[in-house]
């Protein structure tokens, strides 16, 4: 056996078993709760940067070690909900929200594209409207053939 193989399983033998497929089965099992845990903890630091605080800040907030809030980040952590409730506390925030059946959560975006919409559909009314007081308001003239614009989803048939 050469030298450089002599090597290499001193040094696999120094490494101890991977235990990578229970990882991967854990997760597996647990995907649900992991994705909320890391949003969680996302919203966490997130707060933690807008009050310009670090982990031992909000550590000493808690009444708790570092270490604690470093599992707390991780993203791997089943909180409970006292824990969050302090957590919401201590940094102003709102980590969890129960809906009832008939509510529903809208992300800022949603919001914008709805208000959006209905700013669209307001000027278009408004600008239909317009048009229609511009035709009836005109003076009539005998010579002239009455025009009329195709009707819109609403119904509303333009006519002068």
């Amino acid at each position: 056996m050469s030298n450089t193989e002599e090597k290499l399983r001193n040094l696999a033998a120094k490494n101890p078993p991977s235990n990578w497929k229970e990882k991967v089965a854990f997760r597996k099992e647990n995907k649900a709760w992991l994705k909320k845990s890391t949003r969680i903890s996302l919203r966490i630091l997130d707060a933690l940067d807008d009050k310009g605080w670090n982990q031992t800040d909000l550590a000493k907030a808690l009444g708790v070690t570092r270490q604690q809030i470093s599992k707390l980040v991780k993203g791997q952590n089943d909180y409970k909900l006292s824990t969050i409730t302090q957590l919401e506390k201590v940094l102003e925030i709102q980590l969890q929200a129960i809906l009832a059946e008939n509510e529903q959560v809208m992300t800022e975006e949603m919001i914008k594209d709805k208000v959006k919409e209905e700013i669209t559909d307001y000027h278009r009314k408004l600008t239909l409207t317009q048009q229609y007081f511009e035709l009836r308001n005109q003076k009539p003239n005998p010579h002239t053939v009455m025009a009329v614009e195709p009707s819109t989803e609403d119904g509303y048939a333009l006519a002068g």
